[in-house]
């Protein structure tokens, strides 16, 4: 097993994309931060760290990558590997304050880099990943429309606050991100007599799909199903231009979760977030 480390988006791109494609849902925020960076939607990070697994015939069997400020992120890994993974990327960004991923993949990292530098770790938040099947349009007051360049700030406002309720750091925020999503029609509201009560974004396509998030409803409008109407909105407009969508819950916010399966997402997969202290 050889592991290799690059701090080129396209690169890694193209030495890993045949990998990446046999599993493409698995694989939706790591596809999506490689085409955000390579296609200018995210300014590149001079901090990136993108990791490919290779056996012993060069052949691509695991990714993982640190990119835009976040934690390190696994992607697909060989059995017993994460350690390896830990150990590597230690090397390069010590600095890194979390791990997400698989369970099994993101404790044993954890560990491993728990021994490496003397800290301890703790799950900070959890997240399960969703895929749509038959989609069911809920009937809720209010009708959807794209967000104006001119409602950035409440955007920026409304994702902040998603950020903090669900425990992640308001680091992961790209604000520039949010602002290009804006300019390309892909961030929604839905409006209740004549004002924004929910909004949701989506993000480019990759492969074939594209990924819902965020999602946010401030408190005061909560309980209306406008989160579910949004959703399901940008789901059938996705579905519209044949891509296959995916979504995003936190695994402690019980109402999302009921709310994406009776709109027709499935679970798929369980992801969890360890923070080093």
């Amino acid at each position: 097993m050889r592991i290799e480390i690059t701090t080129d988006a396209a690169e890694f791109r193209s030495r890993t994309e045949s990998f990446l494609l046999r599993d493409p849902l698995r694989h939706t925020v790591i596809t999506t931060s490689i085409a955000n960076q390579v296609e200018g939607v995210q300014t590149p990070d001079r901090a990136a760290r993108f990791l490919s697994v290779h056996a012993d015939d060069a052949t691509v069997v695991g990714v993982a990558m640190r990119a835009q400020r976040w934690d390190v992120y696994l992607g697909e890994l060989p059995e017993g590997s994460a350690g390896a993974v830990a150990d590597a990327l230690a090397e390069v960004v010590p600095e890194s304050t979390g791990v997400e991923g698989l369970v099994g993949d993101a404790t044993a990292f954890a560990q491993r880099w728990s021994d490496r530098f003397g800290v301890t770790f703790r799950p900070s938040f959890g997240t399960r990943l969703y895929r749509l099947g038959a989609l069911r349009i809920p009937d809720v007051p209010g009708t959807p429309r794209r967000a104006t360049e001119s409602e950035l700030p409440l955007c920026l406002e409304w994702a902040a606050a998603m950020h903090n309720d669900a425990g992640i750091p308001a680091v992961a925020l790209d604000k520039a991100a949010i602002g290009k999503r804006v300019a390309a029609g892909m961030i929604w509201f839905w409006e209740r007599d004549g004002r924004p009560v929910s909004f949701a974004a989506h993000q480019i396509p990759v492969h074939g799909w594209s990924r819902i998030g965020l999602v946010y409803t401030p408190a005061p409008h909560r309980g209306h199903g406008y989160a579910s109407a949004v959703t399901a909105h940008i789901a059938q407009v996705l579905r519209a231009e044949s891509l296959d969508v995916c979504l995003f819950a936190d695994t402690a916010n019980r109402t999302a979760g009921k709310i994406y399966q009776a709109i027709g997402f499935h679970p798929t997969h369980e992801f969890v977030h360890h923070e080093f202290s």
